[in-house]
């Protein structure tokens, strides 16, 4: 009896089975958690990281429309309280003058008429000129301004100082709303920059204020304005130029820097400029990827603390079975009086007295299983001589049908002679493929024993002609031609004789009969032919040798 089943190593294997199982539902358990926390954690991270870049564009916003809205105030009141439409010229140099003393960003204040000559300017460095007004500005300053709109130029970089300029222009009316002309001023864009770099805390970050074409009027990397870099081909500035939308988005995408960012914008109505913010993704997600970094060192501590206590209670729960297991071990090795400990649980306690119930019964059966196997050898015993006298029995009979087989295979085909020369061969009964060749050899032989000149093949009792045969038969005429014989076939009747017509068959090169005694009557016939002819033959041969006499 095979007792490896029953050995040791199948209670570790349970104990082994019972800590994983333990394991496996507690690593599911803290993963299923854990997963759960980590997708709420993302998504609250998500929504705050899109607030908190929503919010750096919507500040840096509020800021860019106050630097505006305090010049377009300042410009304003200035042309109101100080009628700079019909005040002397003095007068509104006077004005100029008091707007760059009120705002130091105001570089240069020019004041054309409705003719586009200049009617008064100030300036803060009177040695220096700063002029953006190319012609082409001019023009469009003055039909802006005709039709009382305000106009917002491009960034443009001094040459001579490399400080960046905007030109502001608005309508100059009188109190009766009549056109008199545009007041322009040329403002330094420096504080635009200072306020965009405010928005980065952090160097890797981008914060940059783009028009409509995409051109970059204002970015924490000056370096890009300085070279005139454009940012048309980011994406979120492509949503912002076909959209046109004054909403705030925030989306990921390739950065202006060539990196994967996150980055938010909000666009304003005047001008029409929108400030982006890009935040790298490692920087933007870096807490929730620092809180998946300690989850899965916590997740690992409960692995390895689980699997502890799993193996624990696996080897505790197991141990009493391992005991039994080595007890059956014994009894199945032969040993019947094996003591089984009870201790234990409840559970197991049955089992061991279920053991000791089965130990005993297990004995009174092989007692009368000895005597059941001892009474069952000696019927088999008596089977197999019964047996063996049948298989003796049975090999004589096959011999005898063997013999009888050949007996019969031998009368089915006879070969009879008729005359001198001639051997019929009957054929009677269905013809095969195995039966065909047996023909064959047999009327062979025959001709071989014999002097025969004939052999007449009789199929009177065949009573279906296929092709094959056919083909048999006519092979069987060629073999007599080549031993200097000759086959007649006799027997065909009508009906087969249709059937190889209808198969095509060609037997013109047999000599065919319709019964034996045509057959013999003409070899009788040629008999008496022959006979006379030789005597004719005699006669004149004797008639010529008496000529002489």
């Amino acid at each position: 009896m095979n007792t490896a089943s029953l050995s040791t190593p199948a209670g570790r294997s349970l104990s082994t089975a019972l800590a994983l199982a333990l394991i496996s539902l507690s690593v599911i358990a803290l993963l299923v958690s854990n997963a759960l926390q980590m997708a709420s954690n993302w998504q609250v991270h998500q929504r705050g990281l899109a607030h908190e870049q929503e919010s750096r564009a919507h500040g840096a916003a509020v800021e860019v429309r106050a630097f505006f809205d305090a010049r377009w105030n300042m410009l304003s009141t200035s042309i109101k309280m100080s009628s700079l439409a019909t005040a002397p010229v003095e007068q509104r140099t006077e004005a100029l003058e008091r707007l760059l003393v009120l705002d130091p960003l105001f570089e240069q204040l020019i004041i054309l008429d409705d003719q586009r000559f200049v009617v008064a300017s100030a300036s803060q460095n009177p040695h220096k000129t700063v002029n953006f007004l190319a012609p082409a500005l001019i023009d469009e300053i003055m039909r802006r301004t005709a039709l009382r709109g305000r106009l917002i130029s491009s960034l443009r970089i001094d040459a001579a100082s490399g400080e960046p300029g905007i030109v502001l222009a608005l309508p100059l009316v009188d109190s009766f709303e009549n056109y008199h002309g545009a007041l322009i001023a040329t403002v330094n864009a420096r504080l635009l920059w200072t306020t965009i770099k405010r928005q980065t805390p952090d160097p890797d970050s981008l914060a940059y204020i783009v028009d409509r074409q995409g051109n970059l009027l204002a970015c924490s990397d000056t370096a890009r304005v300085m070279r005139g870099d454009s940012a048309s081909g980011v994406a979120i500035v492509q949503r912002f130029i076909q959209e046109r939308s004054a909403a705030i988005q925030t989306m990921r995408y390739t950065g202006l820097s060539g990196a994967e960012v996150v980055g938010s914008y909000e666009a304003l109505d005047d001008p029409p400029w929108a400030v982006v913010i890009e935040t790298p993704r490692a920087i933007a997600y870096r807490p929730v990827l620092n809180d998946l970094v300690v989850s899965g060192m916590v997740l690992l501590g409960a692995v390895v603390v689980s699997g502890g206590i799993g193996l624990y209670l696996a080897r505790w729960l197991t141990a009493p079975l391992i005991n039994l297991t080595r007890v059956a071990d014994r009894i199945a090795s032969g040993e019947r009086d094996v003591p089984v400990d009870a201790r234990g649980p409840r559970e197991i306690q049955m089992l061991a007295r279920a053991f000791t119930a089965m130990t005993a019964q297990l004995e009174a059966n092989l007692e009368t299983l000895e005597q059941r196997v001892a009474q069952r050898t000696a019927d088999l015993r008596a089977a197999l001589a019964e047996v063996e006298t049948r298989a003796r029995e049975q090999e004589r009979l096959l011999e005898e049908i063997a013999h009888q087989r050949e007996v019969i295979r031998e009368l089915s085909v006879p070969v009879l002679p008729v005359t001198e020369d001639a051997l019929v061969m009957p054929l009677i009964g269905a013809i095969d493929t195995e039966r065909l060749a047996d023909i064959q050899d047999r009327a062979l032989h025959a001709l071989q024993h014999s002097r025969a000149r004939y052999l007449l093949v009789d199929i009177t009792g065949v009573p279906v002609v296929d092709s094959q045969v056919a083909q048999g038969l006519i092979a069987i005429a060629s073999m007599c031609r080549l031993l200097g014989a000759e086959m007649v076939l006799i027997g065909i009747r009508p009906e087969v004789a249709q059937t190889i017509v209808g198969l095509g068959l060609n037997l013109s090169s047999l000599r065919t009969a319709a019964d034996l005694q045509t057959v013999l009557r003409d070899f009788a016939a040629q008999r008496r032919e022959r006979v006379a002819r030789n005597g004719e033959a005699i006669e004149r041969r004797n008639g010529r040798g008496s000529l002489p006499a």
